[in-house]
């Protein structure tokens, strides 16, 4: 999905960054895209190389960046650096989904399992890192979907973990 030509068009979102709502506006004319930050524009051209992997053309020179999307979560990689988002108010569709797998804590994508935080029968709080998953050489917390009690334990340390597979179950509190 390369940014070129004439074509004018216009994209603004928000998404979580923690805690921190942040508003995102895409603005896409001409030969380039701006893109507006915190009240910041910065000017840039995005190419798409392959799916996930972009080469962003600004005043800075050039950087190559990795995006990944799982559910509501968003992961991106530039300058070494990882940036997680969440992405508010997702459709119907998804969040039924998550509701049916709320008790479940998944890897976003195929990865080592290189850290486990708690054990069975263990209380955890909503948003607690229960895990950390190291793919494309960058590590991803994974977090408790809700507060309960670690009824079973799916996964070791070290092992190569699936796309969507279960590292735990999370069951609410007796």
């Amino acid at each position: 999905m390369a940014h070129r030509g004439r074509r004018t068009a216009a994209m603004i979102r928000e998404f979580m960054h923690g805690e921190e709502k942040i508003a995102f506006h895409l603005d896409i004319s001409g030969d380039g895209s701006a893109v507006v930050l915190k009240d910041q524009r910065h000017e840039m051209l995005v190419q798409e190389l392959e799916a996930g992997r972009f080469v962003i053309l600004n005043s800075q020179g050039r950087r190559l960046a990795r995006a990944t999307r799982h559910r509501d979560q968003i992961w991106v990689w530039l300058d070494g650096r990882t940036f997680e988002f969440r992405v508010p108010g997702e459709d119907e569709a998804d969040t039924a989904h998550r509701a049916d797998a709320g008790n479940e804590v998944r890897a976003p994508m195929p990865g080592l399992l290189v850290k486990l935080f708690v054990g069975e029968g263990e209380t955890v709080e909503q948003g607690q890192v229960v895990a950390v998953v190291e793919a494309m050489k960058m590590e991803h917390s994974l977090r408790a979907p809700k507060a309960g009690v670690v009824a079973n334990i799916t996964a070791t340390v070290g092992e190569t973990v699936d796309a969507g597979a279960v590292i735990a179950s999370i069951e609410a509190e007796a």
